[in-house]
């Protein structure tokens, strides 16, 4: 099921390069047949399938692109809910501390656009494929929303962008072109997306799981629409997804969302897939061989488990969690998402849940011990438990379900099995939430925020107002989605500059007193502004 789509990232991966960087020259009569060029690609709909499948490829990176380890991943988790390592990289440590500029190495601001461009050949060059007209329409869909999806990760780091929607190489003033208003970036957001739910299909067969459908496309509209405050288109878009045709709920588990064992479940909207056992050459290439696998667990898990140990959760986010009130009677002491999102050693807070172990029986004492070089370079400050200090590590994202020596390792193919959930139905319903408490829907968001508090077994809760509705959705936002890499757009989205700085200074956040209206947005990368002569750099980093 995982391999069907990478073989075709990997085996066309090249050739979507060559095809959205040549055109035939005008002196030229003969066409090469041995070549990758425009009149002998497009000719069937194969050809056309593995073309979309490579307008994935810079989003999923492995080490480079969005959700790759050392760039997207890092700069989309520069809140006050993690901690970075003292000593990493710099192309890392500048963004999470404020410290960033124009020439901090490694954006993925190209690699988007790479994304939007092998997209835009795609729509170029669909309609001469002979296939049928709802195929095109499909895959015309398919491709706009991998655009508009590019297109949203840029506005919401970069804000004012260029507006690409032709491939390169039909004219320089594409290249050379410079950024549009922030508003007109989200109007094309908003078109892709419709075209995307207008064509798409519900359900995927299985041999095509992990390709957008008409959920994700409607789910991206309505958290685009909450991103613009258009919060009565927001909460239309958003109820569709939950009745029928749509069968989305809650998995039971929280952290079957983070398990190789229990992927593409009823909580997933959009599935990035990643197989390690595809390919055995370089990570973070598009060769023909390079691995399809996911590497975040190398980055995140502790040393002693065969990770390279970067982060650590806040004692901010430790104490949010630990706040959380449960019933009387309860299984647990703590919110039943802490106990996937950290390591910590259960004996020193309670009786309920045993200590457990992993990466070969070793105990949270062995990990934390072993650990300690890194940790010595500065760690979080964690609150007083029962008298004990506490010790966290961060779980969510390592290979926490196999009690395997060196889990966490990429250099093990095996290792690499896991999928990356960018929308889960939670997110459908906290976004919903926040819709439906803007356009005076009270009782359903209060509801959507029941079912979430429940699957974390949370006490019941009676809100007084809207206000203090609003106040929970900040919340279990901020719980629910631990190192997801929402947390930061969320407080840029619901603070003024100054309230947003004094929640960083509160809560003790690396780099806070760096921070300042220009850290909204990352600014556009040195290399961009010395090749397209035409943009500008975002006002507030001029």
């Amino acid at each position: 099921m995982k391999t069907n789509i990478l073989k075709q990232l990997s085996f066309v991966a090249i050739l979507a390069i060559s095809i959205g960087g040549c055109k035939e020259a005008d002196f030229l009569d003969k066409v090469n047949p041995n070549q990758a060029v425009e009149k002998t690609f497009w000719v069937s709909e194969a050809n056309a399938q593995s073309a979309i499948a490579t307008v994935y490829s810079p989003i999923r990176g492995q080490m480079y692109g969005y959700y790759g380890g050392y760039t997207g991943w890092h700069t989309m988790n520069r809140a006050d809910d993690v901690w970075f390592i003292l000593g990493e990289e710099m192309l890392n440590w500048e963004p999470a501390t404020y410290t960033n500029t124009a020439n901090t190495a490694e954006s993925d601001f190209g690699r988007l656009y790479n994304t939007i461009n092998r997209a835009n050949v795609v729509l170029n060059n669909i309609k001469r494929v002979p296939m049928s007209e709802a195929k095109i329409n499909e895959l015309s869909a398919e491709a706009s929303f991998l655009r508009g999806f590019a297109y949203f990760l840029l506005v919401t780091n970069f804000g004012d962008v260029p507006l690409r929607l032709i491939p390169a190489t039909e004219s320089t003033d594409e290249i050379m072109k410079p950024s549009s208003p922030e508003e007109l970036v989200w109007k094309q957001i908003e078109a892709d997306f419709k075209t995307a739910k207008q064509y798409l299909p519900i359900v995927r067969p299985a041999a095509e799981a992990g390709r957008v459908t008409k959920g994700a496309a409607i789910a991206y509209l309505g958290k685009s629409y909450n991103y613009r405050k258009m919060y009565t288109e927001a909460e239309a878009e958003l109820s569709i997804l939950m009745k029928a045709p749509y069968t989305y709920d809650l998995t039971t588990k929280f952290e079957d969302n983070f398990n190789e064992n229990t992927e593409l479940n009823k909580e997933s909207v959009f599935e990035l897939i990643y197989d390690g056992s595809f390919g055995s050459g370089s990570w973070g290439s598009e060769e023909a061989t390079s691995t399809q696998g996911f590497v975040i667990p190398n980055f995140v898990g502790p040393q002693g488990t065969g990770g390279w140990f970067k982060w650590m959760p806040t004692a901010a986010i430790v104490a949010d969690f630990v706040a959380e009130e449960r019933p009387a009677g309860s299984d647990t002491r703590f919110d039943k998402r802490m106990y996937t999102s950290f390591f910590w050693k259960h004996s020193d807070f309670e009786t309920t849940i045993p200590d457990g172990a992993w990466f070969g029986n070793l105990s949270f004492d062995q990990i934390w011990d072993a650990s300690a070089t890194k940790r010595l370079r500065g760690e979080p400050d964690y609150p007083t438990i029962n008298g004990k200090k506490g010790r966290f590590l961060i779980k969510k994202f390592t290979n926490f379900y196999k009690n395997e020596a060196d889990a966490n390792s990429m250099y093990n193919q095996k290792n690499q099995n896991n999928n990356l959930r960018l929308m889960r139905f939670s997110e459908v319903l906290l976004l919903h939430a926040e819709a439906a408490i803007k356009t005076g829907k009270t009782g359903d968001a209060a509801n959507d925020l029941k079912r979430i508090r429940d699957r974390a077994g949370l006490a019941n809760k009676t809100w007084t107002g809207t206000e203090d509705l609003w106040k929970e959705v900040i919340h279990q936002n901020e719980l629910e989605f631990f190192f997801e890499g929402h947390r930061f757009f969320d407080l840029k989205r619901f603070y003024t500059y100054p309230e947003m700085k004094q929640i960083l200074v509160n809560n003790k956040k690396q780099g806070a007193d760096n921070f300042q209206a220009k850290h909204f947005y990352l600014p556009i990368p040195q290399n961009e502004l010395n090749t397209n002569t035409a943009i500008q750099q975002h006002p507030l980093w001029r």
